[in-house]
């Protein structure tokens, strides 16, 4: 079967002022095989300039280039949205973009009120043409979302299963254009103005698969993650959102198909360092960097594992070595103390990723002085994506604790 390619080509076209605000404006059109899609075409508000994917949070629109699409859930989601009215108080519909460098969060969503001369930071605003003074309009913005995720879905319906952040394999979003003006004396205010928020960091799975995932762990392993918790500040429902948090999103996919003990030995994930838009700083930062280290054979293992997982996914095998090892996400900077752990597979246990995992968070607790969510932030590492990943977590507790009980 012939792959389907779908392309959103956004040329960014001129800067416009009205008053203090100021955005970047350009026309869009959709093309699926080569081919325009009538009604698929229209304006992109974005940010100013110029892009920039070097900073999280720079307030700048994105650099040029091909971004690949995937499914988004939050407040910005690309399924069960809601409905025309309700949605500015609950969720709106969006589509998520990423090989973003540092930026996080890159959606394309509707313009909203209050903010309807640009409602972002660095996302994409899909609306009818506008001169420089015009403000969107919300329910044509909407709509035009709406019709993006649609024509996705019909050409790519496996990606829209199930609420989990997805890659829709064969679509992309290409960015042409950095329209320059004179900056003039106050112009550096003139964004801070017209923002609705700060980029929203995505949740990778939606409240209904945080649920599913909380019941699966209950289901499967509830008599261990009892006994694991038992007398520790951390419960049954915080163990669910690290992990609703760190691999739900792949696994929840399989559940139909595959054993429990089978999706515990596939939780081989994260190709960061090698894979582009996704650097590292932690040894190993990339395959080579291990592969200098190491044996011949303990980095064969470890490819082939990674394409064990890549097969499940219908991706390509690549001569990649995976990061994160285990239901919780063991990451493999630990092989330099804990070698064992990775070259005899024991992320296959489930037992033993729990003991790491609370052993982890053990130690974290003891950094922190008991202080439960600086150390779920330091489980993750420090800076602005630590911040984010306990805010997720904490979030994913409220959700799994419907299943779990405070």
């Amino acid at each position: 079967m012939t792959r389907r390619e779908w392309r959103l080509e956004l040329t960014r076209e001129v800067i416009q002022h009205h008053g203090p605000l100021g955005r970047t404006f350009g026309s869009y059109g959709v093309y699926i095989d080569g081919e325009a899609v009538p009604g698929l075409s229209g304006g992109i508000c974005e940010a100013l300039g110029p892009g920039d994917n070097s900073k999280r949070d720079n307030g700048k629109r994105i650099e040029e280039g091909e971004y690949p699409v995937w499914t988004q859930f939050g407040r910005y989601r690309s399924i069960g949205y809601g409905t025309a009215g309700d949605e500015i108080a609950f969720s709106m519909p969006a589509l998520l973009l990423r090989a973003t460098g540092q930026r996080d969060g890159i959606l394309i969503h509707p313009g909203h009120p209050p903010n309807l001369y640009l409602s972002s930071v660095g996302c994409l605003n899909p609306t009818k043409k506008l001169g420089p003074s015009q403000l969107m309009d919300f329910s044509d913005s909407r709509n035009r979302v709406i019709a993006l995720i649609d024509s996705l879905r019909e050409i790519f319906p496996d990606a829209f299963k199930r609420e989990v952040t997805t890659k829709v394999h064969g679509a992309a979003v290409v960015v042409k254009g950095e329209p320059k003006e004179r900056v003039a004396r106050g112009l550096a205010k003139s964004f801070a103005l017209a923002k609705a928020a700060p980029e929203q960091s995505a949740l990778p799975i939606s409240k209904k698969a945080a649920i599913t995932c909380a019941q699966w762990m209950l289901d499967h392993y509830g008599d261990k993650l009892r006994a694991a918790t038992r007398g520790k500040p951390y419960r049954i429902q915080h163990l669910c959102a690290i992990v609703c948090q760190e691999t739900a999103y792949k696994w929840l996919n399989w559940i139909h198909d595959l054993s429990p003990q089978a999706i515990i030995e596939r939780c081989v994930f994260d190709a960061s360092g090698d894979v582009e838009g996704a650097p590292r700083s932690a040894f190993p930062k990339n395959t080579p960097a291990f592969k200098a280290r190491y044996d011949s054979a303990f980095c064969d293992m470890l490819i082939e594992e990674a394409n064990m997982t890549r097969r499940l996914q219908k991706l390509a095998d690549r001569d990649w070595i995976y990061k994160g090892y285990g239901i919780f996400q063991y990451d493999l900077q630990h092989v330099i103390t804990d070698e064992d752990f990775f070259r005899m597979r024991q992320w296959r246990s489930f037992d033993i990723c729990l003991a790491r995992c609370c052993k982890e968070l053990d130690e974290k607790l003891v950094a922190s002085r008991g202080d439960l969510w600086r150390a779920i932030r330091m489980y993750n590492g420090s800076g602005p994506s630590a911040e984010k990943y306990m805010e997720n977590v904490r979030t994913f507790t409220g959700y799994c604790e419907q299943v779990t009980g405070p």
